[in-house]
């Protein structure tokens, strides 16, 4: 009977020759639920927590199910050991916090991200499924856009989401966007249909628009930053220019003065009570931090820890971090903070590094691999959350699970379809090298093409 399940959820239903397209589809679903809430707005879901059930049954059908990506594969990619060690770090705790059940609550719902990301790395076995959860992200967010229409439309007035949960802020909306915005790229460039070429670039424009809606500075910031990154490593770069200073112009033409008046506190903080009021609130994390540097003031408990250690100039009621660095500093420690900063930092730099290792540049003919675009884009969106993040309470979000595991995936993606070359070299008589070269018993030598690469470099004797 087992084996029975385990053949049933590992046939394909979309994604073709992949095994698991049962569970891919129910993956998606999971993420809707998780970011667009639909309960919120159809009364008739809530009778039954499918938010609580979807995810889980899916996690034990992941457990029994053949076919997918190893637990080994997983974890010989080492950011997955990290998010290990963030979880231990974040259960701690619930042992020393002075409110033990704002840790407990707070673990629990990591827990669930946690888990979240191990089924995204497992069932995310080729490229096309990764694209897909990129397009599950984008449509949650044009769901919850078209419920607060507002957001786009009226964009001088701030305003929050409707029947979102973490997303209902509009800063907290934006920070999710920037993230988004490189996969929405990723999908204009690999897809070979112009009119989906068409559909995805207004998607993309759509969600640049919605950050300007929110007049959030933070994502501002990530979203230059995203830019800046993708103009920098792009090996189509005047398209790319000309792409940007489109959306610039459009950008400007569509922002109402109040978005600029808001932008120009960044530099001029002094002269912005929000901004001085999160300089208090980074000040207070890292004094939490420095007197609690091993296990801060756990998980949850910055809130109720901020009047001890607020300064003088900070304002009497209870304040959060306003950055999730600050915010794992204090509530987590230095150990805290070191795990986060190499979960978000660190992820994006192991990417950079595979793709220098795998598409070095001497390999562009003039066109790119989508292998590569979407290993660049999935470090873009993570170094939009690691920007944006800086001026969020967002330690604790999906963000940092469900970008960690599409990066383990892209990651184990290509380097799966590496080993694939070499294995079949192998079996043709080729003997390979470090630098995946092979020798025939004939003395003719090969060097494996790879991944991105249009043309072989040839045989020689």
């Amino acid at each position: 009977m087992s084996r029975r399940l385990s053949r049933i959820l590992a046939s394909d239903v979309s994604v073709g020759g992949a095994p698991g397209g049962i569970l891919y589809a129910w993956l998606l679903l999971v993420i809707v639920f998780e970011y667009a809430r639909p309960s919120s707005f159809v009364p008739q879901l809530h009778a039954v927590p499918l938010n609580s059930i979807l995810p889980l049954a899916l996690l034990v059908a992941c457990v029994v199910a053949s076919g997918l990506r190893s637990v080994k594969d997983i974890f010989s990619d080492g950011i997955a050991w990290w998010l290990v060690v963030y979880m231990i770090i974040i259960s701690l705790g619930t042992l020393h916090a002075d409110v033990t059940f704002r840790a407990f609550n707070t673990f629990k719902m990591c827990l669930g991200y946690a888990f979240l990301a191990f089924v995204i790395a497992r069932i995310c076995t080729t490229r096309e499924r990764i694209l897909g959860v990129f397009g599950a992200l984008i449509a949650s967010h044009l769901f919850l856009l078209a419920m607060t229409p507002a957001v786009v439309l009226n964009p001088s007035q701030r305003n929050y989401i409707r029947g979102a949960t973490f997303l209902g802020d509009g800063n907290d909306f934006a920070l999710s966007l920037c993230i988004l915005i490189p996969f929405s790229i990723a999908i204009v460039r690999t897809r070979r249909t112009k009119l989906w070429r068409i559909v995805w670039t207004a998607i993309s424009l759509l969600l640049v628009l919605a950050i300007v809606g929110t007049s959030s500075r933070g994502a501002t910031l990530g979203l230059l930053a995203v830019t800046g990154f993708l103009l920098l490593f792009s090996r189509r770069r005047a398209p790319a220019i000309v792409a940007a200073l489109i959306a610039g112009a459009v950008v400007v033409a569509y922002a109402p003065p109040t978005y600029f008046t808001r932008v120009q506190t960044v530099t001029n903080y002094e002269e912005d009570s929000s901004a001085t009021s999160r300089i208090s609130a980074w000040k207070s994390g890292a004094r939490m931090g420095f007197h609690n540097p091993i296990l801060g003031v756990g998980a949850g408990n910055f809130p109720n820890n901020f009047p001890k250690y607020r300064g003088p100039e900070a304002p009497s009621r209870w304040m959060t971090a306003h950055s999730m660095y600050f915010l794992a500093l204090g509530e987590l420690g230095f150990p805290g903070v070191l795990t986060l900063l190499i979960l978000v930092i660190g992820n994006v730099i192991i990417s950079l590094r595979l793709h220098r290792r795998i598409f070095p540049r001497k390999m562009d003919e003039g066109s790119e691999s989508p292998d590569s675009i979407v290993l660049l884009h999935v470090a873009a969106g993570g170094l939009g959350f690691a920007v944006a993040g800086a001026f969020l309470s967002v330690a604790y979000y999906p963000h940092i699970f469900v970008v960690g595991a599409l990066a383990i995936a892209s990651r184990a993606t290509i380097l799966a379809a590496r080993r694939g070359d070499r294995d079949d070299l192998r079996s043709k008589g080729y003997r390979d090298s470090d630098r995946i070269r092979g020798r025939p018993a004939g003395g003719q030598r090969l060097q494996i093409r790879k991944p991105g690469q249009t043309h072989a470099r040839g045989m020689q004797r």
